[in-house]
């Protein structure tokens, strides 16, 4: 029988007042049922909706960090993981509810040494539709990966993924302390999550998916509402290349490179200027690229797995189950 562990649960907050009113409660009841020592810590990205006072009157448990700042999704997070004493980490977004069983079926993962965390399945706050489940990690002739959802259908053994959710993953704290939290390059949001598991991944160790584990969401909730969209897609253009610069090797990288400059001349034909100011942004982080690796290497004792041998290995690994694609 599993051990269970401890649960820090950590949400990043702007402006998320009447989520945290709607959700927390669902995250008391899971914890309480899971029946593990645990703590709630609220980072708020400085938000103007009255969300810290909230919090004090009505959650006198909860750690509160309130900054002064907005500064986006990594630097918030980062400050309530800093926080963190216990033994795991629920890496969970406001918008987030989930299930009585939700960590039922998850701690058994932690019972190896390589485990640094895993994602449940998120479906639709009124309906069974799945939103996000495990990521297959299809890696395109570009040297592009490109993940796709995924389940697998009565499973033989643990199911790997590309990476955890940082909307909602239980990850061990240790590993996660170590590789020093989400690399704030990525701010103000998305692809944090896919670059903190494939930094785990390189050191060895493992992220999985739990199709048991449920928890309700509605669509892209929060990044949507108060970011327009040209932003949005920019900046996850962006953070797409700053994400393939820090992990392809260099034989895939230059495979890359020519498959970026084709982009920016179709997309210059076309007059189309979008991608080009992701570019250059991307350009922009250069030096902040080079410290993120710089950083990864240090905490390694041997070397680094290749991104390429990662995915050939969970593709090798999902390709024995029966994958439902999503």
């Amino acid at each position: 029988m599993s051990i269970k562990k401890s649960i820090s649960v950590v949400l990043p907050n702007y402006n998320g007042r009447d989520l945290l009113a709607a959700n927390l409660p669902s995250v008391y009841t899971a914890l309480q049922k899971a029946g593990v020592e645990y703590e709630v810590i609220v980072s708020d990205d400085a938000s103007t909706d009255e969300s810290v006072m909230f919090l004090r009157e009505n959650f006198t448990d909860i750690k509160v960090v309130a900054k002064k700042t907005n500064r986006g999704f990594s630097p918030t997070i980062n400050s309530g993981i800093e926080l963190a004493t216990k033994e795991l980490v629920l890496l969970l977004n406001t918008d987030v509810s989930l299930l009585p069983d939700y960590f039922e079926n998850l701690f058994s993962y932690f019972d190896h040494p390589d485990t640094f965390g895993v994602s449940g399945r998120f479906i639709g706050l009124n309906d069974e539709k799945i939103q996000d489940a495990g990521k297959y990690p299809l890696l395109l002739g570009s040297k592009k990966i490109q993940p796709f959802n995924f389940y697998v259908d009565k499973p033989s053994a643990s199911i790997a993924t590309l990476f955890v959710s940082g909307g909602g993953a239980l990850v061990d704290r240790g590993k996660l302390k170590l590789l020093g939290g989400f690399d704030e390059i990525f701010a103000p949001f998305y692809y944090e999550d896919t670059d903190l598991s494939m930094r785990a991944w390189r050191l060895g160790w493992r992220c999985y998916y739990e199709h048991s584990a449920v928890c309700r969401h509605p669509a892209s909730t929060t990044i949507n509402k108060f970011n327009k969209k040209r932003k949005i897609w920019i900046t996850t253009q962006r953070n797409k290349l700053i994400f393939h610069s820090l992990h392809l090797n260099t034989k895939s990288k230059w495979v890359w490179y020519s498959r970026q400059a084709v982009t920016l001349i179709f997309q210059a034909i076309a007059l189309r200027w979008k991608y080009h100011i992701a570019f250059f942004n991307y350009l922009g982080k250069r030096s902040e690229i080079k410290k993120s690796k710089q950083r990864l290497l240090l905490i390694s004792n041997a070397p680094l797995t290749p991104l390429e041998k990662i995915v050939k290995d969970i593709c090798s690994e999902l390709d024995k189950q029966k994958v439902i694609k999503i």
